[in-house]
């Protein structure tokens, strides 16, 4: 087609599926270009958050999600949610507004070296200097995001190339229009050597990633699992990859989740006393592997993971095996079929079932209390009570984290949880809840956030009454930095100037034309959190949480002195 470089660059998003625009109007060449018929376009009211929504966008549908930014200052908005994409392996791709090549470096208003600022935040950056490469270099960012290990990349956008008239091709690679792109597979000696050990294992455990959900391999962990009899334990980004009513889900491991009240306990007891682990998936980080002390010296490992440079970057490994996690399972199971590989005659179950009723018990007190202010885990518990399998939360970073991963029950394998895993900023879930919903409507979304994380992006509520999305907010609103709070409070023995003033954020979400409403008796959850899901608009509810309830963190589980000093 005959066309300026940026309707071209438009064709090209679509005819690669691309469904929703996030971020601000520019660049203004494309923009002018979009068919609103085939593809929303949500301006936002800060650029960082249009990235996070293209990612929430990204997980909800398994398509790249695209963001929007000016040049300069519009452009660095974008760090932050580029980032956390980097780092949770999904990818988006930002178009971010470049100067006219003409006036390159003449200091131009908000002029920047983009290339510079954003590389060390990208899979790739990428630049459009001649108007009839526009079409191919769109692919390519396409590409460069969706294949190997997903993460964003940036299309710089010079205004003048995009008002050029140009021939171009607008046509889409079908391979990368959605992700995993292009699967690779482990090598049959890997993966014969797993299976070995496997079968030789005494007390095995699989331990499920982020990269397990990506890939889609549900029912090729499942089956992994019954064959060997093998307890699945998965990271915080791989909560859904076995859903959590199974006979062999061990639920979440880590930090985040082992401490009091927290069934992370089972897992991590699991991972301690494997004599066998697999990990898929996984970057082996800090929190889920409890300070790298799990799994332990000597334990046999195997790793699996799209990305070379994961395995064995933490633990001494004795099996790596390099491939995308749901074909590679397809190529082990079917070796196991073939070589008659099984071991179903071990008791894990019942240690599993024990642990589990222990901690079952510990939660049991907090889950129900009725105590004022409430505690979290009633408030979690009230959430979990109606979740189905069309349910996405949509969780922010820090205390609720880990009361979410913690407590809420998988009903079905399948992406159910969205969380900002990979740099833990607050401040994330509000639009990436967005950008879920936007990106499937199907889906009944509930955001559940600190009032501190949500301190960061409350005037996207606005944002998502101007378009309509329906989103459910609870706010677990303590009136401090809780995290924050608590760490001075056992480190130092008294706390600075973490606490807040005491705000009824629902009304905050009326002023931004939401409707809400405030919660402090616990027995009014069950009828808010109905009235809010009905709801057909955003809906927010303000609850007030104790000030001294901490999550599940290991370390954190030690009492806290109610009177201790400011």
């Amino acid at each position: 087609m005959k066309a300026t470089a940026g309707r071209i660059l438009y064709e090209t998003l679509k005819a690669h599926g691309v469904s929703c625009l996030f971020g601000m109007e520019d660049p203004i060449h494309v923009f002018h270009a979009v068919d609103r018929a085939a593809t929303r376009v949500v301006t936002v009211r800060d650029e960082k958050h249009g990235a996070i929504m293209a990612h929430g966008y990204a997980q909800a549908t398994g398509r790249p999600g695209v963001c929007t930014a000016t040049s300069g200052p519009g452009a660095t908005n974008l760090i932050t949610g580029l980032l956390e994409a980097l780092q949770s392996s999904v990818p988006v791709v930002a178009l971010v507004q470049d100067h006219p090549l003409r006036i390159k470096g003449r200091h131009a208003g908000s002029a920047l070296d983009h290339v510079a600022a954003l590389t060390p935040f990208a899979k790739a950056v990428l630049r459009i200097d001649l108007a009839e490469r526009t079409a191919e270099l769109t692919r390519s960012a396409l590409r460069i995001a969706t294949a190997g290990r997903p993460g964003p990349v940036v299309l710089l956008c010079p205004t003048d190339v995009l008002a050029a008239e140009t021939e171009g091709d607008p046509y889409a690679d079908a391979p990368y229009t959605r992700f995993p792109a292009v699967r690779t597979r482990a090598d049959a000696d890997a993966l014969a050597r797993a299976a070995d050990l496997l079968a030789g294992a005494e007390r095995p455990l699989i331990v499920a990633g982020g990269g397990s959900v990506a890939s889609g391999a549900f029912a090729e962990i499942a089956e992994l699992a019954e064959r060997f009899a093998a307890p699945v334990a998965t990271t915080m980004t791989g909560k859904g990859a076995i859903a959590d009513g199974h006979p062999l889900s061990a639920g979440v491991l880590g930090t985040s989740t082992g401490g009091l009240y927290g069934r992370g306990k089972v897992s991590n007891t699991l991972l301690d006393e494997a004599d066998v682990v697999f990990v898929l998936g996984s970057r082996t980080g800090q929190i889920c592997y409890s300070n790298w002390t799990l799994p332990k010296p000597g334990t046999a490992l195997i790793h699996l993971d799209v990305d070379p440079a994961e395995i064995g970057r933490n633990f001494p490994t004795d099996v790596p095996m390099v491939g995308d996690v749901r074909d590679s399972l397809r190529d082990l199971l079917a070796h196991c079929r073939a070589n008659g590989l099984e071991r179903k005659d071990r008791g894990n179950g019942g240690r599993m079932a024990e642990l589990k009723e222990q901690v079952e018990r510990e939660l049991a007190v907090v889950a129900s209390s009725d105590r004022r202010p409430m505690r979290p885990e009633r408030v979690m518990a009230e959430i979990g009570r109606l979740t189905d399998a069309s349910t996405m939360i949509v969780t922010d970073a820090s205390y609720v984290t880990g009361w979410a991963m913690s407590q809420l029950d998988v009903p079905v394998a399948g992406r159910f949880m969205l969380s900002p895993r990979g740099t833990a900023g607050i401040g994330w879930s509000l639009p990436a809840a967005i950008g879920a919903r936007l990106g499937d409507p199907s889906r009944t979304v509930v955001c559940v956030t600190g009032d501190g994380g949500f301190g960061y992006v409350m005037n996207e509520l606005e944002t998502a009454a101007r378009y309509g999305v329906k989103v459910l907010t609870v706010v677990f609103n303590n009136s401090t930095l809780g995290f924050q709070r608590h760490w001075e409070q056992l480190a130092m023995g008294s706390y600075m100037d973490c606490d807040f003033l005491e705000v009824d954020y629902s009304e905050v979400a009326r002023a931004l034309k939401c409707a809400g409403e405030s919660v402090t008796d616990p027995a009014d959850l069950p009828a808010a959190l109905a009235r809010g899901l009905a709801c057909d608009g955003p809906y927010l509810i303000n609850a007030v949480i104790d000030p001294e309830a901490a999550a599940p963190i290991m370390g954190f589980d030690k009492p806290i002195p109610a009177d201790a000093a400011h």
